[in-house]
């Protein structure tokens, strides 16, 4: 018997004004449009959106049970294909999921082939299993292994599908985006509409409507969906599975954690627009690790010194403190700092040069860093 749905779905209890949430509307509101003149070099921004979304999507397998370490999963992330484990792979391909929407977000079309495309990108190759469901609505009960659980039947997916994607659609207040956001998660989460990753592609779907509806802002924030909605994993989980009763009270629960979350993690990435915080919290103690002591030589760490204080340097910085190096002796040990991959040419013509944060030394302590500096909300 398939189980009573007592989610009567798609009824979103407007909050009171003088509740929690519409303060956190209006804190929202505020960073959304907030004017940013950032100080931190698009480059070394852009650096950050590629660490922030391996993070987040780690954050995300995790959630679903994806117990990789940070560690091993660095180590990892530049094997071959062929080669890499089940669990590095699904990683990736949530990262890869969210470079896609990046890269082609003005094409991208909320639909129901949006919801099975998004599962196929990132359920197919991992496992012969995941390959045969990617991309295919369930057709078994949803989350059997939850007791009280209310997941519609199988032969009402696409109906709910389709009311999904209408409520997405339907033109409203931009003030009450956010709120579509937290809806449309907990909402799609509740259809439960494949066998496996529903969390992960309910993410990316978080992902893709704060993008869409301008979070990033004019300053193209970084957005992370995972570290915004889910930054106690557990609440989350327990918050949702309550959400499940429609009742206002624990749809306002649900709200109240998904926006307070969203309001911090836009704060905190505005943070990283500030060239002088990334300068002092990040990257000149990331460098201070013994380890370097060992890889750079005195002259090497003043080189590095000039790159943190210049963000984009050249041959002409270098030769200002190394006024007896002819150019030969200054090209070759760019040329080495270029081979270990310390630095990389911000240009085609290679003549400007920026710190390489993806150096398989450097990012374990970067991202180091971003956690103690409180970027990151849960490993």
């Amino acid at each position: 018997m398939s189980p009573i749905v007592k989610n009567p779905g798609f009824r979103v209890h407007e909050p009171p004004f003088h509740s929690r949430i519409i303060d956190l509307i209006i804190d929202i509101e505020h960073l959304r449009r907030k004017e940013v003149h950032p100080t931190t070099h698009p480059y070394y921004y852009n650096q950050f959106r590629n660490i922030f979304h391996d993070l987040d999507a780690m954050g995300s397998a995790r959630i679903d049970g994806n117990k990789t370490s940070i560690s091993k999963y660095l180590e990892a992330k530049e094997d071959d294909p062929e080669t890499k484990g089940r669990k590095t792979l699904e990683i990736d391909k949530v990262a890869e999921a969210m470079h896609f929407i990046d890269e082609n977000l003005n094409e991208t079309a909320i639909f129901q082939g949006f919801f099975t495309e998004l599962h196929r990108m990132i359920r197919e190759g991992i496992t012969n299993q995941s390959s045969q469901y990617a991309g295919k609505f369930r057709r078994q009960e949803g989350r059997p292994e939850i007791p009280g659980n209310h997941a519609p039947s199988a032969h009402l997916i696409e109906t709910y599908i389709e009311k999904l994607v209408t409520y997405i659609s339907k033109k409203g207040s931009p003030k009450y985006d956010s709120i579509k956001a937290a809806y449309a998660h907990f909402e799609y989460l509740w259809i439960h509409p494949f066998r496996e990753a529903n969390g992960l592609t309910a993410r990316i779907l978080t992902y893709t409507m704060l993008l869409k509806t301008g979070f990033p802002g004019a300053h193209n924030r970084i957005i992370n969906p995972t570290y915004a909605f889910c930054r106690d994993p557990e609440k989350y989980i327990e918050l949702l599975r309550k959400a499940d009763s429609g009742e206002e009270k624990d749809q306002f629960a649900w709200f109240e954690f998904a926006l307070e979350g969203l309001r911090d993690d836009l704060d905190r990435m505005d943070q990283l627009t500030d060239y002088q915080v990334v300068k002092e919290k990040i990257l000149i103690p990331a460098f201070k690790h013994p380890m370097f002591d060992r890889i750079f030589s005195d002259q090497d760490r003043l080189i590095i010194d000039i790159a943190i204080e210049k963000q984009i340097f050249q041959a002409a910085d270098i030769r200002l403190i190394f006024p007896q190096k002819n150019a030969a002796e200054i090209s070759k040990t760019i040329r080495w700092f270029r081979e270990k991959e310390w630095i990389t040419g911000l240009d085609e013509n290679a003549r400007k040069y920026v710190i390489n944060f993806q150096n398989k030394y450097l990012i374990k302590y970067i991202i180091s860093k971003l956690e103690k500096a409180g970027f990151i909300p849960f490993i």
